[in-house]
């Protein structure tokens, strides 16, 4: 039994009526900074969404927020695990999910930082394992998580590194093989043997055909974790593909092998 939706989700969501307008929600972007916002109809039924992108869009602010919203989105169960909130999180577009319990009623939001906290306090007590250290690892936003997670690595008897990869279709591969492969060794993660290289090629192979099948012929820019522990090595690559990053959705994606 993983840990829950509903053991880490944020119980209060920002939410606005279909009705209301543009204008009124600046102060709340303005001070809360959402990564979305929900939108109900009369009876509190969940109806769209609306992220900072779709409202940057607005030209007229007495538009009303029904004709921003997203009506094509995911949500996700309370009861269901936090690992089928990161899967669906990153098949979305979008960077968050909204919480419905068994009636389809909302009771919450799910977002990649709440996932990513939820391992960062220590709720989980289930042992450690490459594949989610690397994933969770990955997944970091800031030096502070990366500390605590290379730590905890450390904790578990595992080698760990992380580096960025940023390259066009073309070099990606490339790329995301040399700089993996780089970072594993000046960290300790491998040894300078071949046959290691050969294991953290395989995994990084494996990262590349995923990306390659979701998003073909496109480069991107990935934080890419390494982690080694218990006789194989896990490599887990989060970030975007696309030619306009910075509008394209994140998406994580695991690659491993024996060594």
């Amino acid at each position: 039994m993983g840990i829950r939706v509903k053991d880490i989700m944020d119980t209060n969501p920002i939410t606005v009526d279909q009705d209301s307008t543009i204008f009124s929600l600046k102060e709340i972007m303005i001070l809360r900074q959402p990564e979305c916002v929900l939108v109900q109809d009369a009876d509190k039924k969940l109806v769209g969404l609306l992220t900072p992108t779709s409202l940057a869009t607005a030209t007229d602010i007495d538009e009303k927020v029904s004709r921003l919203m997203i009506t094509g989105f995911s949500k996700i169960n309370m009861n269901e695990t936090v690992r089928d909130a990161a899967s669906r999180l990153s098949a979305s577009e979008l960077e968050a999910l909204p919480v419905v319990d068994n009636n389809e009623n909302l009771v919450g939001i799910v977002t990649y930082k709440d996932i990513v906290k939820d391992f960062v306090e220590d709720r989980s007590p289930q042992k450690l394992t490459p594949e989610g250290a690397v994933i969770f690892l990955a997944m970091t936003k800031d030096p502070e998580q990366e500390e605590y997670w290379l730590q905890k690595v450390t904790n578990a008897g595992f080698r760990a590194a992380i580096t960025q990869v940023g390259a066009t279709a073309e070099k990606l591969p490339i790329k995301l093989r040399e700089a993996t492969i780089v970072a594993a060794i000046a960290r300790s993660v491998i040894r300078e043997d071949p046959r290691e290289k050969f294991s953290v090629s395989n995994a990084v192979r494996d990262i590349y055909s995923q990306l390659n099948i979701i998003n073909p012929g496109l480069g991107g820019g990935f934080k890419v974790a390494i982690v080694r522990g218990e006789g194989r090595i896990a490599v887990a690559a989060f970030g975007r593909c696309g030619h306009a990053l910075a509008n394209g959705h994140e998406q994580i994606v695991m690659g491993g092998n024996i060594i």
